[in-house]
This record gives structure tokens, C-alpha cells and sequence, in this order.
């Protein structure tokens, strides 16, 4: 009775609770134009304050009336509760898996096996060939479509795409045609996991394994695990989106798609702001909060920047220091964050860059570590450090806010904060799973691809970045140095990499292909501008469109919310029909081929979630790629577009021209191994027996 009474009246104070929190906990979503959204609600506080007030205050009222009489029966009832308690904890409880087997896995994204050989026989490679030597190296066949999420996905899972439920960097809603970013979803204003089903880490938790995992991809929000997690590729900036910089400057505007660019007037002060999140106000319009800074020039090399009881010198052509900012939310919430300056010039023109706002690591808006002080107490070992999950200023060198000395200067900053934090944990690392990722392989081959490439379309006349690509290769190699000289004879040790790399030339509008052949209608038969995603499409007279990398849907019937394709034998024979034509692409007078393969949904995905995924997918020849404007549904007028840009190696390619790599200090017994095969030989090294590992429904089998 007592029991009853009492959860009748905590369900319902929960339920006031919960409704309170989240108007006000409300950030609004992530996607790639909107960010955060925070509603500000100082008049509805105080009424829910209120509120709560009285709901306390009957329940407190109504448990002392209760309590009173019946104290004996309270008494008896406590004791029974906590015997069982102690009892489910002693007798009950799962014990530990005995292991003493340690794993350490280096995930470097984007290593290339064509590139790896040739250094390796050139003796460039020492502890790479000294680990070949110790077990074994080969090729690594990864996912299809080849995109760093989706591969990291596999490793994590064990699993393809149509059971963990992540495909592309963009995903829409059939019944909206809106699109969002794969990596950032959302539920009541909080960030919710996008990986559908359980990691290897996991697993291994459920058996008392302890994990520590760094900055692995798709996971944000981080994972409760047995362990220590930092999150990565995922974490967005304080913006809410997956990193937006901020660029002054007194010369003329010019075309931007990563940033927000400002004109301003040069004079000796400049006063300028330092952009935050979106505060919504109770009439929904929303603002983002800025906190202004002023610029005082001194010379035409120096600049004092002055905000928030902050003085900070700058010198042209010199990243900052790590500068700490706080904006306020409304009532009672702030928004802590840190990032850099960058003076890019003074004369002629006055050009000043702002890196994307991280959250700070002390005290993140949400929570990027599990448990949540993990991020602080890295902070304390290393200093400050980038928490977003790509922290590489890709687009603002792609765009020239900023120079190649300097994406260098900061590219290497970001690689010794990931080595710092692998060191620490390497020093109290005891058994289980050590995990952690670096990057910038994969950033500097993305940007400085032009520079190694002979035949590349810019032809660049800058000698000095030609090595830049092998110098991080051989970066890799010592960091793999430290790694083995801390190890004891009986560790496994993992390099893996999701996949490999080729030359970006050619840009692809796919739907600008489907307009001209008569699958995607636009109004007044007018082409979508390249900046905008939807724009003045026909959906009527529509049967097929493109979002993504590569990715086709049918607009069917039942599934789009505008469908005109019958689901069934119309829909297989249009799709038939699209890869036909598509395989007969080619360019110019030597007819060259631009795809090698188009895959249906069936080839590439099974599992719960297949049915989400794009109903064709394109596997490009080298040299090829969708474009961007493809990936958000833009179709400009041409077909083909050559790539000018600095953004000119890539991996969006059909997955048998770029392999990744795996070695390991044991010897692989696969002949051809996947990227679905890590995570059942992480749990086959702890001790899980094949028939426990079976269970968990992985597509890859232990390599050992």
C-alpha cells in the first residue's frame, strides 16, 4: 500500500520534472544550416519554479501524514528491500570476464596501401616493416560507399550499413525531402547516439573488459561504457555545426560555402563580434548571441584584440593561443568555449580569422566524455585541445582565408594532442581495449594531394609542399615507434585503416545527369542553383534524385511523400534502368569512363535499416567523385566540372580502388580481410570463443 501510494506520487512529480526540463534543456537540433537553438525562458522558469514548488510541497505533506502511523511496518519494509538488494549484488551479480590480454588498436584514417608499399621497400617505413615482419600487413577491403563515418561504422560494429544503420554523411526524410548530417541527431533538443546497434567495446563491457577509446568516429554522444571515452568525428562546434569559422576582412566579398565572412571598414579600431549559438525567444525568432571584441591595429604587423577583460597580441601570419570565450544563454546557462586567432594580413587589406568555437573541455555544453570529467581531466594533462570531432580547418584552406603554412602549423597541433593523450593513457593501461584515431593523414591528402600528383589540374609551381603527404606517413611511423617500445611481448598490437586515397579532378552532378535524362523535373525547366539544395524541383513529374555522395532515390509511391513510382517491378525496372545508362557515361573526345559499377540496395546493404538507404549507389573510376552540390540535391547546368579546388585527393570512389590497411604484430589467417572483421578478432584476442561471437550477428569473421 505504502509502496503504491508512494510511486503513484513520484511518478507524477517525475513526470512534472521531466516536462519542465526539457523546456527548459530545449537546444533546439543540429543540422547543416541551423545549429543550436536555445530557448530563453525567464518568464516560464519562474512559473515552473513555482510549480515544482507545490508539487513538493504536497508530497512531502502527504508522505509525513503516512509515515507517522505506521512506522513499524516503514521499518520492516526498508529492511526487506535492502536484503534484497545485498542479495541480487552478491548472488546476482554478472562476474568479470577473466582476461589479462591487452589490445591496442592505432586507427589512422586513410592510409594507403599503394603508398605504404612503395615506402616500405624504400626503407622510409622502419617500424611499419618491422610490425610486417613481427605478423603481418595486408590489404583491407572496406565499406561501400567509401566515406570515413560509414567505414569507422563497420570497425566499430562489425557490421554494414543496413544493420548499424549509418550509409552517407547526408541523409533525408522520404516524407520531407529535408536532409540532415548522418552524424548529428537529436531528441527533444539533446544528442542522441547514431549508431543503431551495439561497438565491440560494448560487448567487452558487458563482461567487465575496461575500454578506452579516443576520439574513435560516430560517437557522439559518447558511449557509458566499462571505461573511458573521448568522442569524435561527430562532436560539432558551439555553433551546433561541424565546424564554422568566422573571417574579416576589408577587401571585397568573394563566393563562401564554409564560413561566415564579414566585410568591415579598416580604420585604427575595428570593432567586430565573436559569434554563439541561436537564442530563441518566446516568440520563436531566434538570434545568436555575440560578444563583441575590439581590434586595435598597432603597427602593420601587429594587432591587440580586447574582449570579455581580455587583451591578446596578434601577429600576422601567427596562430593564437588557445583564447577561452563565454556566452550567455539566458538565465542560469552559459555556453563555454575556446578557439583561435588568426591575422592573416594587415596591409594591404586587414584580414583576420577566427577558428570554429570548440567546447571547452572543462565544462562542454553537452557532454563529450564518458564519464562526463574524463575531457577535464584530459584538459589537465595536455593543455587545452580540439574537441570538435573534425577539427581540421579543411574548408577555410579550401576557400584561401587561410595559408598552407598555416593548415599545416594547425594540422600538427591537432596530430601532437592526439599522441599526448594516446601517451598518457599508454602509461596506466593495464588490460583490455586502448583505442585511439588520428586524422591527419587523411586532412593533408584531402588538401595537399595536388602537390604529389604530376598530372593534377592546378600544377602547382610550390615545391615545398610536395613532401608533405610522405612526411605524414613517416610521422605515422614513429608515432608506431613509441607504441612498440611500450608494449610487453604477449599485447596485440592493431594498425588499421578505413581506407585508402586518389586523385579528386573531376566533379560529377549527379542531378544534373538525371534532369538531362529525363528523371528529376524542375519547374519552367529551370536547373537548382549550385548554393541551394530543392530548389523549384517538380516533384510530380520527378522519378529519381540524387543526395550524397553517389546515393539514387526513386521517388516511389508509399515512401516519398510526393512518390510517383509504383514500389515493385516499375521501381526495379527504373532502377535497371538508371545503372544501364550510367555505365555508358563517358567524357570527352577519348571517351573516358567515368563509373565503374552501380550498385543496387540488395548488393551492398542488408540488415533492420536497408530499407533507408539510397536504392542505387554509384562506385566512380579514380580521378571522379559526386559533387557537392550533388551531395545536398543542388544540379547546376554542367554535367562535369573540373575541380579547381585545394580539396584535391579523396576516397569517394568505387571501394575496390582504395582499400585500407591493417597490421598486427600477430599473424592474420584470412586471406582477404574486411573492415567488418575487427571487431570480432578484438573479442576473439580477449578470450570470447567463436560461439559467443557468432551471437553478436557480426559480417566479419576473427583474422586470428
Amino acid at each position: 500500500m505504502f509502496f503504491n501510494w508512494c510511486l503513484n506520487n513520484l511518478i507524477g512529480l517525475r513526470k512534472t520534472l521531466k516536462n519542465s526540463l526539457i523546456c527548459l534543456l530545449f537546444v533546439g537540433y543540429i543540422d547543416p544550416g541551423n545549429g543550436f537553438n536555445f530557448l530563453n525562458m525567464f518568464n516560464g522558469l519562474l512559473i515552473i519554479l513555482a510549480g515544482l514548488s507545490g508539487v513538493l510541497g504536497i508530497f512531502l505533506k502527504k508522505t509525513y501524514k503516512f509515515l507517522k502511523p505506521h512506522g513499524k511496518l516503514i521499518f520492516f519494509a526498508v529492511l526487506l528491500i535492502s536484503g534484497g538488494i545485498i542479495f541480487k549484488g552478491v548472488f546476482m551479480h554478472k562476474p568479470a570476464m577473466q582476461t589479462n590480454n591487452k589490445v591496442i588498436i592505432l586507427g589512422i584514417d586513410a592510409l594507403s596501401p599503394d603508398i605504404i608499399e612503395s615506402m616500405i621497400q624504400q626503407g622510409k617505413l622502419p617500424n611499419f616493416f618491422r610490425l610486417k615482419q613481427q605478423g603481418s600487413f595486408k590489404r583491407l577491403a572496406t565499406t561501400n560507399p567509401v566515406q570515413s563515418p560509414v567505414a569507422w561504422a563497420a570497425f566499430a560494429t562489425g557490421k554494414n550499413p543496413g544493420k548499424n544503420g549509418l550509409f552517407d554523411f547526408i541523409v533525408r526524410d522520404p516524407e520531407t525531402y529535408q536532409l540532415n548530417l548522418s552524424l548529428s541527431k537529436n531528441k527533444n533538443g539533446l544528442p542522441q547516439r547514431v549508431l543503431k546497434t551495439k561497438c565491440f567495446w560494448q560487448f567487452a563491457g558487458e563482461d567487465k573488459i575496461p575500454a578506452v577509446i579516443l576520439s574513435c568516429p560516430d560517437t557522439f554522444p559518447p558511449d557509458k561504457i566499462y571505461g573511458r571515452m573521448l568522442s569524435g568525428m561527430g562532436v560539432p562546434d558551439i555553433l551546433g555545426t561541424q565546424g564554422t569559422f568566422t573571417f574579416y576582412t576589408s577587401g571585397p566579398l568573394e563566393e563562401n560555402v564554409g564560413g561566415k565572412v564579414f566585410q568591415i571598414q579598416k580604420s585604427a579600431v575595428v570593432m567586430m563580434q565573436l559569434i554563439g549559438p541561436r537564442v530563441a525567444g518566446l516568440d520563436g525568432n531566434a538570434q545568436n548571441v555575440q560578444v563583441p571584441f575590439k581590434l586595435e591595429i598597432k603597427d602593420n604587423h601587429t594587432a591587440v584584440a580586447d574582449y570579455q577583460n581580455k587583451r591578446i597580441e596578434l601577429k600576422c601570419g601567427q596562430w593564437s593561443d588557445w583564447q577561452e570565450v563565454s556566452f550567455s544563454l539566458g538565465l542560469f546557462k552559459k555556453a563555454q568555449g575556446i578557439f583561435k586567432f588568426y591575422l592573416v594580413s594587415i596591409e594591404p587589406e586587414l584580414k583576420l580569422y577566427i577558428s570554429p568555437i570548440d567546447f571547452d573541455p572543462r565544462k562542454p555544453l553537452f557532454p563529450i566524455s564518458y564519464p562526463g570529467n574524463y575531457s577535464q581531466e584530459l584538459f589537465q594533462q595536455i593543455g587545452f585541445y580540439h574537441t570538435r570531432g573534425m577539427p581540421a580547418d579543411t574548408w577555410a584552406l579550401n576557400e584561401g582565408r587561410i595559408s598552407e603554412d598555416a593548415f599545416l602549423r594547425q594540422t600538427e597541433e591537432i596530430f601532437n594532442q592526439k599522441k599526448a593523450m594516446l601517451g598518457f593513457e599508454l602509461k596506466r593501461f593495464k588490460t583490455g581495449i586502448l583505442f585511439c584515431y588520428f586524422e591527419s593523414v587523411d586532412t593533408v591528402q584531402h588538401m595537399f594531394w595536388r602537390y604529389s600528383d604530376p598530372e593534377y589540374l592546378l600544377s602547382p609551381n610550390d615545391n615545398k609542399y610536395k613532401s608533405v603527404i610522405e612526411d605524414y606517413y613517416k610521422k605515422m611511423d614513429d608515432l608506431l615507434a613509441g607504441v612498440l617500445e611500450k608494449i610487453s611481448r604477449n599485447d596485440t598490437v592493431i594498425v588499421v585503416s578505413d581506407h585508402g586515397f586518389t586523385a579528386f579532378k573531376t566533379a560529377v552532378h549527379i542531378n544534373s545527369w538525371l534532369k538531362e535524362s529525363g528523371y528529376l523535373s524542375f519547374h519552367q525547366d529551370q536547373f537548382g542553383e549550385q548554393g541551394e539544395y530543392w530548389k523549384d524541383i517538380d516533384w510530380s513529374k520527378t522519378k529519381a534524385y540524387a543526395i550524397g555522395f553517389g546515393g539514387i532515390y526513386i521517388n516511389q509511391q508509399g515512401r516519398e511523400a510526393k512518390g510517383i513510382v509504383s514500389p515493385g517491378l516499375e521501381t526495379e525496372q527504373l532502377k535497371q534502368e538508371i545503372a544501364g545508362k550510367l555505365i555508358l557515361w563517358r567524357e570527352g573526345a577519348d571517351k573516358k569512363k567515368i563509373i565503374n559499377k552501380v550498385y543496387t540496395q540488395a548488393e551492398i546493404f542488408w540488415g533492420e535499416y536497408a530499407k533507408e538507404s539510397p536504392d542505387l549507389y554509384i562506385g566512380f573510376n579514380p580521378g571522379y567523385r559526386a559533387s557537392w552540390q550533388t551531395a545536398i540535391g543542388g544540379a547546376p547546368k554542367k554535367l562535369l566540372e573540373a575541380n579547381l579546388k585545394k580539396w584535391s585527393g579523396d576516397h569517394l570512389v568505387d571501394p575496390v580502388y582504395v582499400p585500407g590497411v591493417i597490421f598486427s604484430n600477430k599473424k592474420i589467417t584470412v586471406e582477404n580481410p574486411t573492415i567488418y572483421s575487427i571487431a570480432p578478432t578484438v573479442l576473439k584476442i580477449l578470450g570470447y570463443d567463436l560461439e559467443k561471437i557468432n551471437k553478436y550477428d557480426f559480417d566479419g569473421k576473427p583474422l586470428f
